[in-house]
């Protein structure tokens, strides 16, 4: 199935997907806010996406913003007016999901707070807590994770027992984490002794699932406690659980000139 064909028209810049350039069905669900690029092909995967009024199952359809009608779940989408950035604290025992078949507590509930359409940037599993960047730029999700693009997160990880310098050592190195994957370099700082352990400070710039958890259990580290202090160079600071804030100018500047995008 094709998208009905039109002349093109001129794109705005700086403020959403305007204009009849053609772009990647995907790729425009993420730039309209709705999800990131995976999350976008598995919502089209899915048939919850239509596109001039056919169920549409092709993320590589072309279409054109203002002149194809696409539509999720029957709600017409389109660019937003304005970008959005917002730093949220994810508290443990929350998802970072919309929809869960088990019931569990998700993200959006926090999220209703914002009136546009957002999405968090990456995922927290459902055991730790910290800091989310919450956002309707796609291409600024796309950006900041990509592997290429080494992106800094920042974890404060209680564990025990306490750590002596060759775990240190290996998890600075990196150590096979399982499913023939190796974490790369990291570094690590023990902050305070814990009862019956200590606090770590983990820096990494991969995005593997559960990578610190892994790192941990590969070494013979029991995580009890995670938090992600920072991501990207914007930290969490005092934010309370379950609370959003949205970015200052400063912090959109730092990620504008971290990525190379407007912002």
């Amino acid at each position: 199935m094709t998208a009905s064909p039109s002349p093109p028209s001129a794109s705005a810049q700086g403020g959403g997907p305007r204009g009849g350039r053609p772009l990647r069905l995907n790729r425009y669900l993420a730039l309209c806010g709705v999800a990131a690029r995976r999350q976008a092909m598995a919502l089209i995967f899915a048939g919850r996406v239509q596109v001039n009024g056919t169920v549409a199952g092709d993320p590589g359809l072309e279409v054109r913003s203002g002149l194809d009608r696409v539509e999720l779940d029957g709600e017409l989408i389109a660019p937003p007016e304005r970008w959005r950035y917002y730093a949220f604290h994810k508290p443990r025992g929350v998802i970072v999901t919309a929809r869960d078949e088990l019931g569990r507590t998700g993200i959006e509930p926090f999220l209703r707070k914002v009136h546009d359409r957002v999405f968090p940037v990456g995922r927290l599993d459902r055991a730790s807590e910290g800091l989310l960047l919450v956002t309707n730029h796609g291409a600024l999700a796309h950006a900041l994770l990509h592997p290429r693009a080494r992106i800094e997160k920042v974890y404060h990880v209680r564990v025990a027992p306490r750590p002596g310098v060759g775990q240190v050592e290996r998890i600075e190195r990196g150590v096979p984490i399982g499913y023939g994957e190796w974490s790369g370099p990291a570094r690590v700082r023990v902050r305070r002794a814990a009862r019956g352990g200590a606090w770590l400070s983990i820096v990494l710039t991969e995005g593997k699932k559960r990578e610190v958890r892994r790192i941990c259990r590969a070494v013979g580290l029991r995580v009890l406690q995670l938090t992600r202090v920072s991501f990207a160079g914007i930290r969490l600071g005092e934010l309370p659980g379950g609370s959003l804030r949205p970015l200052d100018r400063g912090e959109i500047e730092h990620l504008r000139d971290l990525t190379g995008l407007e912002l």
